[in-house]
């Protein structure tokens, strides 16, 4: 997952009042579909921990519960300092007995069946901060291997350097960090002009200092991202991204153009319920609905209770089921 580089330039750009956003809608660390929570929810409702428990039901079958849940966790200002999900590396029968049953004057028998037992692996990210709450250390591990990302700031608090390393734990203690061997694989800086009061240039450097990309940045009066422009110095490679507000400074539309696969057009639509909470969110690949997202709430809190994904193209839907913790 790659970190996205908002600049303090456009900090300003939250696309509902913060008293009641849930998530942000045009997050900086990108998930698949579960939302990135606000780190001003988070503190506000002084929540804990999260835990998202899925389940996947396709179309005319019953519904599989594979025991899979991702989590997240904050400190007390809202910061995300871990976040951790299940895969399923395999499984094993296990014989089951099931008793009999009387229907009526009809007995079944007991009979045994062989079910998975499934084994599980666990992907944990750790995230640090500095005094000024600014990520500077995003480190997931990966097997005996951790795969680490380091930020650096300049004195307006843009991200200048993300630095992306692979390192060994060199601790007895696997649930305790102390580093190892750590090998380099990438550094890329960052470079950033005004513009004007509603554009702002960011270059994209390489491990040798050379511009490899360029991305503009437009707002409106309101301060609000209004479009995003990315393009390859030395390729032609270029991709397009769009933002409308409806009169009440709600994000409505987001639509994506880009050539790095072949030409693409990706669209994102929003609806809203209860003022300013999404209640919908339908994205499309060119004309073509690919994923239905639903979210509820609880009604007094305001607290996101769940949503479903319904997956077009495989008739399917994802339920995640949300639990939390407090301080």
């Amino acid at each position: 997952m790659k970190f996205k580089k908002w600049i303090v330039f456009l900090l300003g750009l939250a696309t509902l009042p913060l008293s009641a956003q849930v998530f942000d809608l045009n997050p900086p660390v990108r998930y698949s579909f579960e939302p990135v929570f606000m780190k001003e929810y988070i503190a506000k409702n002084k929540i804990h921990s999260i835990r998202a428990s899925l389940v996947y039901k396709r179309d005319n079958e019953p519904i599989q519960d594979k025991g899979l849940s991702k989590t997240w966790e904050y400190t007390g200002q809202g910061l995300l300092t871990r976040y951790y999900f299940t895969t399923i590396r395999g499984y094993v029968n296990k014989p089951v007995t099931h008793p009999a049953v009387r229907k009526g004057r009809r007995v079944i028998p007991a009979y045994v069946s062989d079910e998975p037992a499934y084994l599980y692996d666990t992907t944990f990210t750790d995230y640090y901060y500095n005094l000024q709450q600014q990520l500077i250390l995003r480190r997931t591990r990966d097997g005996d291997y951790y795969n680490a990302v380091y930020y650096e700031y300049d004195a307006k608090g843009n991200v200048r350097k993300e630095s992306v390393f692979r390192e060994t734990n060199a601790s007895d203690n696997k649930n305790v960090f102390r580093l190892g061997v750590q090998n380099q694989l990438s550094t890329e800086e960052f470079q950033y002009e005004q513009v004007s009061a509603g554009q702002v240039r960011c270059k994209h450097l390489n491990d040798e200092g050379k511009v490899f990309k360029q991305t503009m940045y437009y707002s409106d009066s309101l301060g609000r991202l209004t479009e995003e422009n990315n393009s390859y110095t030395v390729s032609w490679m270029r991709s397009n991204t769009r933002f409308t507000y409806d009169g009440n400074g709600r994000l409505v539309n987001k639509i994506s153009v880009s050539n790095e696969n072949g030409d693409e057009v990706t669209r994102n639509e929003y609806k809203y319920v209860q003022g300013n909470l999404v209640d919908v969110e339908n994205r499309y690949k060119g004309e073509e609905k690919q994923n239905e997202l639903n979210y509820l709430y609880d009604k007094q809190t305001g607290i996101l209770t769940s949503h479903f994904i319904r997956e077009e193209l495989n008739k399917a839907i994802l339920i995640v089921q949300y639990s939390y913790e407090y301080y």
